[in-house]
This record gives structure tokens, C-alpha cells and sequence, in this order.
């Protein structure tokens, strides 16, 4: 069977709903909240040096990558990894041993698509609960952080607080993933993504223009200034070099349940895939590097002197505990005025998260697709595997509220690490080894073919395929290392201390379950559906 009798297919209606779609599927909440963390942390202005290199020797070439595994796949009517790869792998061995490989990717996708957005859409709606405090005008009540802080709390331990803005926030994905690419997700995106933008760059001016709301001696840009400021000792150390490839990582959504190549799944066989990869990754850029990175401690600065400084570098707290503990406070000092930059804030947060959860959630959909499911009901079933999955998090939570420790988000920050860091770098390097120059030798003009740039071979040669999988290793082998992973398991005392490691050990069944379903339901898909095509 040839792909020309396989039929039409879906495709993007539009290069701009392409772009922003994308986009959207990169700009998450990582950009404005994880990104400002991280350089207070590795060295101010000197992190951009590890930051950027990291970029040219991952973040390009594995876009350029994964945007080439989907539009290949997409010619056969594969819309997610695991089939994907089967296509590419079949050219250089048999089809049993492609086979095991594309179960392998099954596997992991499905686990990190159902697991990850479980828990990212409870921060979504986190998110959602102070959107609806600012537009109710309910955030002027809380002038006081310790009083944020407990409202933190209740979100986190009391469903009532959170039950509602997440589930609310499940019903507005599938309502955009279920009507399809060009008249759902296109849509979606062409209306949230501008109005991010927008929302941006009005904090962005706000942050350098209203210097001093509270304070004359809390200039907004002394805290610009603090955050920029290259403190050069930093890059003695190995964790700064891979603290920045990570960021990009999470910042692009490489290694994400294969969400690049499905999106780029829908392009047309000669539409431009270089040039559309490189503004892709050119928008995330801005909204993090130019946005994300100035309007956290201009800001911050400017509602609370050091105090946000200080939660981030000397504490080394969250900053999303910043934004969801520390800001309300700060906006609701400022009255009316305040529960309108609430308000830009907040859903500029939620466009953020809806955009990436979206993204992750069709791949679940086109999983479901294989297996004979419509699109409607598969973005109700995904949803609701979502719910099910990500409920452990308010259980916990419901569980410990009361103590002084509490509550605990031992089951979120465990799955945090294992699906939401270790996986997606094991994920990128089997596609760079078994997509990349060594095994899929036509995948070179499969990525340049229609580009209105070209990629050099020696990108596609040495860095992707010996340079990227050497620091992709590294960063393998320094996650675990890096990571208290004791402190993430026991963060209750007696008498719950059981409760961590039952939660931790919670996490990796379900990761497991998922991966063996995903790796089973992959292999019987391709022997039904993808076996007979010719490549």
C-alpha cells in the first residue's frame, strides 16, 4: 500500500494557525514562571552563555527533527510517535525489530501525554483560581501574602478551591481539540495565542514604565538589573551548563509524548518545515528570554523589593509559588488597578498552560484514532483519563492540609520529575539515534525538502547525531544526581510518613501501566494498519 492510496487527511488551513499553533504547543507556563527561576539561580545575564548553546546544540536540530519524524509520518497517516517511528525504522531493519522500537515510543508517549498533563493541568487550574479572583474583583481582599499563601493552600488541599477552575479548564480543551486541527486547535490558537502576546507585552511595558507602585526605593528596574546581571563564577559549575539545556527542553517541548511531530503530522508533503521550526522556536524565545525573564522581577521588584528576589535565589522556592503565593497579594494591595493586572497576569498564565495542554492532549486523541475511536469521544476519554490520573494530587493534598507540613504534593513533584524531566531526555535520545543520520539516511532531504532555508549537513551529521546524543547522556546521567529525590518522597513526617513513598511508588505503577498499554496497543496498530504501507 502507498501513502497515495491511502486517502485525504487533515491538514493545517493556514501558515499562520500553523505558527501560532505551534507556538503554543512551546509557550507554557515554563516560559514565564520556570525560565525567571532559573536564571536568578545559574548566574543572572552569564546564564544566557550555557542557555544559548544549549539552543543551537539541542533546541534547533531536535525541533528541526521531530518537526521531520511528523511530516513524514503524516504522508502514511500517522499522526503519533509510535507509528511514526515504525516508518522510519522499518527502512533499516526488519519489521519485527521496528516494530519492538515503535512500541517503545508508544509506550513512553502515552505514559508522559496521560501522566504529565494530569498533573499540568491541575497547575492550569491553579491558575484559573486567582484568574477568577481578579475578574471577580475578589483579589482586593487579599492585601497580605500570608493571606495568598493560605489561599495556596486551600488550592491545594481543598477541592472545592480547585476542583472547579481544573475541571472548568478540562472541558475548554476538549471543546478545542474534539472539532478537529483547522476547526478546533487552529481556532483555539488564533484566538489565545495573540492575546498572549498582547497580554505580554503590556505587563512587559508596565514592568519598566510603573517603577515605583508601592515603594520609591522598589524601582522595578533594580530588579531587571539584579536579574540580568552576569555573575560569570556561576559558569564554573556543570549544573549551570545543564540546568540550561533543560530549560530548553522544557521550553520548546522537546521529548514531549512526540507533540511536535504530531502537530507537524498535518503539514503538507512540500510545505516549508525548516524556516516554520526556526520562527516557532524565534516566538518562544521572545516570549521567555524578552517577556517571561523581565516581567517576573520588574514586577516583583516593584510589588515587594526583595522579597520575590529572595523567595528565588536565597530560598530557592518556586517560582510558581511566586506567582500563585506572592503576587495575588501584591495585586491586591493596588485595588481596582491591581485586579486588572491580576487579571492580564493570570490569563496570560492560562492561554500559556490551555496552548501546551491542548498540544499534549491531541496526541492522546490520535491514539485513540488508531484504535477506531472518533475525535469527539476521544477528547472526552482523554480528559477524563486526565481527571482520574491527576485526582491523586488533590487527594494528597485533601489528606495533609491540616498539618504544619502540609499539604503535600509528593505524587506532583515525583511525576514532575520522572515524566516531566527524566522521560522527555530519554525520549529525544532514541529519536536522535533512531531517527537520526546513522539510521534514517533520507531523513536529511525529508527535512530540507520545500525549506525556504536549508540546514546544513553538518548540523544534521555531527551535532544531531553525535553531538546532541553525547549532552543528551549527561543529562540523563545528571538528573537523578541532581535532584533530591529523598526530599521529594518524604515530605510528610509521623504519622504520615508513609504517605510519600506509597504516592511516589503510585506514580511509577501508573507510569508503568501506561507505558506496557501504550507499547501492547502500538504493536497491534501497526500490524493492522501501518505494516502493509511501502516507504
Amino acid at each position: 500500500m502507498s501513502k497515495e492510496t491511502l486517502g485525504p487527511r487533515e491538514t493545517w488551513a493556514t501558515r499562520v494557525g500553523l505558527i501560532l499553533s505551534m507556538a503554543g504547543n512551546a509557550i507554557g507556563l515554563g516560559n514565564f514562571l520556570r525560565f525567571p527561576g532559573k536564571v536568578a539561580l545559574y548566574g543572572g545575564g552569564a546564564y544566557l552563555i550555557p542557555y544559548f548553546v544549549a539552543l543551537f546544540l539541542l533546541g534547533f536540530p531536535l525541533m528541526w527533527l521531530e518537526w521531520a519524524i511528523g511530516r513524514h509520518g503524516g504522508q502514511y497517516r500517522a499522526h503519533w510517535l509510535g507509528p511514526m517511528m515504525y516508518l522510519i525504522t522499518k527502512k533499516r531493519f526488519n519489521h519485527s525489530t521496528a516494530k519492538i522500537i515503535a512500541g517503545i515510543f508508544g509506550g513512553l508517549s502515552l505514559s508522559i501525554a496521560i501522566l504529565l498533563n494530569a498533573y499540568y493541568t491541575n497547575l492550569i487550574g491553579w491558575v484559573g483560581f486567582w484568574a477568577g479572583m481578579s475578574v471577580s474583583g475578589k483579589i482586593t481582599e487579599v492585601t497580605e501574602v500570608s493571606q495568598s499563601v493560605g489561599y495556596l493552600l486551600k488550592i491545594i488541599g481543598d477541592p472545592l478551591y480547585n476542583i472547579i477552575p481544573w475541571s472548568i479548564s478540562l472541558i475548554v480543551i476538549a471543546l478545542i481539540v474534539s472539532p478537529g486541527i483547522s476547526k478546533g486547535i487552529e481556532l483555539g490558537n488564533k484566538i489565545m495565542m495573540p492575546l498572549l502576546f498582547i497580554f505580554a507585552i503590556g505587563l512587559l511595558i508596565t514592568g519598566f514604565t510603573w517603577r515605583t507602585p508601592i515603594k520609591p526605593e522598589w524601582d522595578s528596574l533594580k530588579g531587571f538589573y539584579w536579574l540580568w546581571t552576569p555573575r560569570y563564577e556561576m559558569l564554573k559549575e556543570p549544573a549551570t551548563w545543564l540546568e540550561g539545556a533543560g530549560q530548553i527542553f522544557f521550553s520548546l517541548s522537546l521529548g514531549i509524548a512526540g507533540i511536535i511531530p504530531t502537530y507537524a503530522s498535518y503539514l503538507r508533503r512540500d510545505e516549508d518545515l525548516t524556516l516554520g521550526a526556526l520562527t516557532t522556536a524565534s516566538l518562544n524565545e521572545f516570549a521567555e528570554v524578552i517577556c517571561g525573564g523581565s516581567i517576573a522581577f520588574t514586577l516583583g521588584y516593584a510589588f515587594g523589593g526583595e522579597l520575590p528576589i529572595g523567595m528565588v535565589f536565597v530560598d530557592k522556592k518556586s517560582p510558581f509559588f511566586l506567582a500563585m503565593a506572592v503576587y495575588p497579594a501584591f495585586f491586591g494591595k493596588l485595588g481596582s488597578t491591581g485586579a486588572v493586572l491580576g487579571t492580564v497576569w493570570y490569563f496570560l498564565l492560562w492561554f500559556a498552560g490551555v496552548t501546551s495542554a491542548i498540544a499534549i492532549t491531541n496526541t492522546m486523541v490520535e491514539f485513540f484514532s488508531d484504535l477506531g475511536v472518533k475525535r469527539t469521544y476521544g477528547s472526552i476519554l482523554s480528559v477524563i483519563l486526565m481527571f482520574i490520573f491527576g485526582l491523586p494530587i488533590v487527594i494528597e493534598g485533601s489528606m495533609t492540609i491540616g498539618y504544619d507540613w502540609g499539604p503535600s504534593t509528593t505524587y506532583l513533584d515525583f511525576t514532575d520529575f520522572v515524566i516531566g524531566s527524566f522521560l522527555l531526555v530519554v525520549v529525544s535520545l532514541l529519536e536522535t539515534i533512531f531517527a537520526g543520520a546513522f539510521i534514517w539516511k533520507d531523513g536529511y532531504e525529508e527535512l530540507n525538502r520545500g525549506g525556504l532555508i536549508k540546514v546544513p549537513k553538518w548540523m544534521w551529521k555531527i551535532v544531531l547525531s553525535i553531538i546532541a546524543p553525547i549532552y543528551l547522556i549527561a543529562m540523563i546521567v545528571w538528573l537523578p544526581m541532581s535532584t533530591r529525590i529523598d526530599a521529594i518522597i518524604h515530605e510528610t513526617d509521623k504519622p504520615l510518613e508513609w504517605l510519600g513513598p506509597a504516592m511516589a511508588m503510585l506514580s511509577l505503577l501508573f507510569t508503568l501501566i501506561f507505558f506496557i498499554v501504550g507499547y501492547i496497543v502500538t504493536t497491534r496498530v501497526i500490524e493492522k494498519k501501518y505494516a502493509q504501507i511501502q516507504v
